[in-house]
């Protein structure tokens, strides 16, 4: 990867309005529209915080992925569909791959557009973020906590290795509840599951593919989410 990404941001509380979390979309743009018209999103006060993998298998990848880059309340972090995407530009070897995982939208892109659009992914969508809400704080990262201690994702510089260990491995959705010190908790997604999983204070709500509803909910409901489990534990 010969350009760095941005490993880490962090957001102070939203003094006017309701931070909202979404999972992964892959294209589904109206859908995710519909989505905010009936929640009540207020676009004067809310913000959107997307956990990645906004392209592919879907019908819209392009369209949802310049909105997600142009709009001004709207955020998300790398997912590792997006990851190949840039990839993709970098080396035209990977475009294959990228294919593969449902890519072919950016076969129709002409080359300004491909690079352009690659290289706004490098610069808005970092690998981490770590939201302030008013009962806690929250980590976002697209497949799970590279780390045991939130406190070490938000240190840690850029790297290849941690690019990776961001967007692709979900051993620990797999494993025993466990809990990421240094952090509230820790909502992913790109496990493609029919319900959220929980493990300690780590949630996974990549449901759209298997539910055909869109993950959104916000930001300090996530946060008491995961309390009420740890409580009833």
């Amino acid at each position: 990867m010969s350009m760095r990404l941005t490993p880490h941001r962090f957001f102070a509380t939203n003094p006017v309005g309701v931070d909202w979390v979404c999972g992964d979309l892959h294209g589904e743009f109206d859908a995710l529209q519909t989505a905010l018209s009936e929640a009540g999103f207020n676009k004067a006060a809310d913000r959107l915080f997307l956990l990645g993998d906004t392209i592919d298998r879907g019908p819209e990848s392009r369209a949802l992925l310049e909105w997600v880059l142009d709009t001004d309340w709207v955020y998300s972090v790398m997912g590792n569909h997006e990851l190949m995407f840039i990839a993709g530009a970098e080396d035209n070897r990977n475009r294959y791959k990228h294919r593969g995982m449902g890519g072919h939208w950016a076969a129709s892109l002409d080359e300004t557009s491909y690079k352009n659009l690659a290289t706004q992914c490098r610069y808005q969508l970092p690998l981490t973020m770590t939201l302030e809400c008013e009962n806690g704080q929250l980590g976002l990262v697209h497949a799970q906590s590279p780390f045991d201690d939130w406190r070490t994702v938000q240190e840690t510089p850029f790297s290849e290795r941690f690019a990776i260990e961001c967007t692709w491995p979900w051993n620990r959705a797999q494993g025993k509840d466990q809990t990421i010190s240094g952090i509230t908790a820790v909502v992913s997604g790109h496990i493609g599951t029919a319900e959220v999983i929980q493990r300690g204070n780590q949630v996974w709500i990549d449901v759209l593919a298997r539910t055909g509803q869109v993950p959104l909910m916000p930001a300090h409901r996530v946060l008491e989410r995961v309390a009420q489990v740890q409580r009833d534990g």
